[in-house]
């Protein structure tokens, strides 16, 4: 049973959330490989594309998901209560059961392509980071408290032991992190609030349905 995927995806999913209609473009690199990871924002619906291989499609009301695998042309639905139940297996496993630790400013001030930013670190149980954080960005309160009020409906373990967006005072365009022994950098390439069309959150007809393994202790 492999549950790594749609948790992965989640934890993505819940990255960059926002409840009006933005396109966020992030430059990520994990363990040398790099990928361009694509979210856009309508209202309640999200719709993130990691690369060409793998999108995920998600309600903020009903708290469903459905991530699609291109090269199989296979999708996976999840509803909220499976959602949250995969969730509470990572979290437990992880031993997200304490508030995170708070980022700390470091005094240090550097440029991040267009962005002038203060320099945050954070260390917690399960590893450290450092973070970029433009506190002049328009409107980051409103895109930082979405951001945590999804992990929190999710029940996303990475609530548990990494900073919330809320925890800074600007929006974040680079972070490098040190999670359970494994590195990543992401950085901002653009974001802009701006018209998304529907037809984005639809899908594809021609692909077929693959059912979630039953989680331990389901039906």
């Amino acid at each position: 049973m492999k549950l790594l995927p749609p948790l992965s995806a989640g934890l993505l999913l819940t990255a960059s959330f926002a409840w009006a209609d933005w396109v966020v473009v992030q430059k990520t690199t994990a363990e040398g490989k790099m990928e361009e990871v694509h979210t856009c924002i309508k209202g309640d619906q999200i719709r993130l594309d990691v690369g060409d291989q793998m999108s995920v499609i998600a309600g903020a009301d009903d708290g469903r998901m459905t991530m699609l695998m291109h090269p199989q042309k296979m999708m996976m639905r999840m509803n909220a209560d499976t959602l949250k139940g995969v969730m509470a297996l990572a979290g437990a496993a992880l031993g997200a059961d304490e508030a995170p630790a708070k980022p700390v400013a470091t005094g240090m001030k550097e440029k991040v392509g267009e962005y002038d930013c203060e320099v945050f670190s954070w260390s917690g149980k399960m590893g450290s980071g450092k973070f970029w954080v433009a506190k002049d960005f328009p409107n980051y309160q409103a895109l930082n408290a979405a951001q945590d009020k999804m992990m929190k409906a999710m029940g996303n373990p990475a609530s548990s032991f990494a900073p919330r967006a809320s925890d800074f005072p600007g929006i974040v365009v680079k972070s490098e992190m040190q999670v359970m022994g494994k590195t990543s950098v992401s950085e901002l390439v653009s974001v802009k609030e701006e018209d998304v069309d529907s037809t984005a959150f639809v899908v594809p007809k021609d692909y077929q349905e693959m059912k979630i393994p039953t989680l331990p202790g389901g039906k």
